[in-house]
């Protein structure tokens, strides 16, 4: 009898001791206060910064940093950081020692303009416009007759295309655009213009052009011509000086 009734209290206090702690450890937990931030920001190019990220949830008053961990509403900070024309996509997530992590991608911008009527944007890899704010970045610049309205679905491919080549990406200098829509390329190596007509067979024109550069201009000299044409198939037309 004693050793059942010595089981029951075994039992018993068991329970008791799981009662607490269960209600010790989900007291503790909606108490939990986040202790700090940690931002990951995808990106090589420096297009945007840790600091930027904080600012915008300060700015709008969700910094989490001292607040309570069940406060924080994780799909609300990603709505606002995705909502900023310089990100891409934002995700959010509560770690065990108490801290918010914010893995963040901004967006990839692939050509500069600078338009007719001095507007001053990117376009980015799916044909977005950017403002420039104060985000500075490394890019081909376009200038010239570029509509901001149409901009990105007219252009993006062919900035992605020059980002993607070395070469190109370091030789071009300035794409304008002529009022009549046409393409009109300057290059770093070479006192000439090179003229593309538009963007259809793209990759064809510039890989005529580069077998242009090794078999004709190192042989014919780099500033002999003044125009460079791509714009027939098959063809490179060069006006002399």
């Amino acid at each position: 009898m004693w050793k059942t009734i010595l089981k029951v209290c075994i039992l018993v206090g068991v329970l008791a001791y799981l009662i607490f702690a269960l209600t010790t450890f989900n007291k503790s937990g909606k108490q939990q206060v986040c202790t700090g931030l940690d931002i990951v920001v995808n990106d090589d190019t420096h297009f945007i910064r840790e600091n930027e990220v904080r600012d915008l949830l300060t700015a709008n008053k969700l910094f989490p940093e001292g607040k309570a961990m069940q406060d924080i509403d994780l799909g609300e900070l990603e709505k606002v950081l995705t909502a900023s024309p310089y990100i891409d996509q934002a995700l959010c997530y509560k770690t065990a020692d108490g801290r918010v992590t914010i893995q963040v991608t901004p967006r990839i911008p692939v050509l500069h303009v600078l338009n007719q009527t001095g507007e001053d944007f990117y376009i980015d890899h799916r044909g977005g416009i950017i403002p420039r704010g104060y985000h500075q970045i490394d890019l081909i610049v376009m200038t010239g007759n570029v509509p901001k309205q149409t901009a990105g679905r007219l252009y993006a491919p062919m900035g992605v295309t020059l980002c993607k080549d070395s070469f190109w990406n370091h030789q071009i200098e300035e794409i304008h655009i002529t009022p009549a829509g046409e393409i009109e390329i300057t290059p770093r190596t070479g006192d000439h213009i090179i003229q593309l007509g538009d963007t259809s067979d793209l990759n064809d024109k510039l890989s005529r052009m580069r077998t242009f550069y090794t078999e004709g201009l190192d042989k014919a000299g780099w500033n002999r011509y003044k125009t460079i044409n791509l714009k027939f198939k098959d063809q490179v037309i060069c006006t002399r000086r």
